[in-house]
């Protein structure tokens, strides 16, 4: 039998070693050296998708934090402070996103992304609006002075009214039938405000309102309010269009459609099981101006439209009887009032027969009527 020396057996314990320890330190210098330099891109695109998916969450669900109500925000210019204003308008909101890129709404560190990516330093570099006034955010990444974009679109703020055939104006008959199957009919939940028709004006070169921009635009002209819904890729929204998302869906049975008054019961006299002060279901003339809730979620309907009754004045196209083109149920009139009736319309034209569409008489507004407006998308 073949005997090895011990001075062979000691060597080539030494060598094993020697070979497990080269191991081990080309496992170290690969994982944390060779990476830095041959992956660095992918590091960086992994940092602005982060960046990406932190900013599209922030965009979504606005001030989570909560901070405007406890103690407001410092871009007065962007956001104005002590205004009684729903969470909602928040969301998707175009001046409360450059209030938080400028680190001014009451979050820290908003461009963090953790311990992670702390090598990278990305900067709010200003902003610009597309041509349809969506934003786009301007980054630069400090260390490597990488510019890039990011841009922002409102999903926030529309619902879509589902197919179905449809009914509109207050009278119970099939007059006025119609249906949108075969169209995607988007509606915005709320008016229109200040804040986004100042976008468009900026744009165009219009003057117009620049303070307030959290509330409903009432400054502009019929012909402007249909521009900027064109602006915006779509057009004013139709007086039958807001009938089918405000009332109560029913069949129509032996050309006759039953529609219900109000849109949070079927009684025909819900209106006076409310007492003086419902002002969730209807902000008229018994609530305090005061207590009035910007973007608020006052008079829901079914289908995730609010403001059906009450509020603001509010204005419409009206294709089947174009006269007839303003919901004058605002928070100027008394419960007691025969505007706070969903359907009913009111028009400046005195030389017409709005009562036949209205199904009543009800006496005119002699004035120009500033009223509120939303818009309409078809896809």
């Amino acid at each position: 039998m073949f005997n090895r020396s011990s001075s062979s057996i000691s060597n080539l314990k030494i060598l094993s070693g020697i070979i497990v320890v080269l191991a081990i330190l080309s496992f170290f210098v690969y994982r944390y050296f060779i990476p830095e330099q041959t992956n660095q891109p992918n590091r960086f695109d992994q940092a602005l998708e982060k960046l990406t998916i932190e900013l599209e969450k922030r965009w979504l669900e606005g001030d989570i934090e909560n901070s405007y109500p406890k103690i407001g925000f410092n871009c007065t210019g962007l956001v104005e402070n002590e205004k009684n204003i729903h969470s909602s308008y928040f969301q998707c909101n175009a001046f409360y996103m450059r209030c938080f890129l400028q680190s001014k709404a009451n979050v820290k560190n908003p461009l963090s992304l953790g311990e992670k990516f702390s090598n990278f330093e990305f900067i709010y570099h200003g902003h610009d609006f597309d041509a349809q006034g969506n934003l786009g955010a301007k980054f630069i990444e400090k260390k490597s002075n990488q510019s890039f974009k990011i841009k922002f679109r409102d999903t926030c703020s529309k619902i879509t009214l589902a197919p179905s055939v449809y009914s509109a104006s207050p009278e119970e008959n099939d007059k006025y039938i119609w249906d949108n199957f075969g169209q995607k009919t988007q509606i915005d939940t709320q008016y229109v405000s200040v804040g986004d028709v100042l976008i468009w004006a900026n744009i165009k070169g219009i003057q117009t309102q620049t303070t307030r921009k959290h509330g409903p635009s009432t400054d502009l002209s019929f012909e402007q309010k249909k521009q900027y819904c064109a602006f915006r890729g779509g057009q004013l929204l139709q007086s039958r269009q807001f009938d089918a998302a405000v009332f109560l869906p029913s069949k129509a049975q032996n050309n006759f459609v039953y529609k219900y008054p109000y849109p949070w019961s079927k009684r025909r006299d819900a209106i006076k099981k409310l007492g003086p002060k419902n002002c969730s279901k209807i902000f008229s003339r018994e609530c305090s101006p005061e207590s009035y809730e910007f973007h608020s979620t006052y008079s829901p309907s079914w289908s995730g439209v609010y403001h059906s009754l009450g509020s603001y004045k509010e204005s419409f196209d009206n294709k089947f009887y174009p006269p007839a083109k303003y919901k004058m149920s605002s928070k100027e009139f008394k419960l007691d009032s025969q505007w706070h009736r969903l359907g009913v319309r009111a028009t400046t034209k005195i030389k017409t027969q709005i009562h036949e569409y209205n199904g009543r008489g009800i006496r005119m507004p002699e004035e120009n009527i500033r009223s509120a407006f939303r818009c309409v998308y078809y896809n």
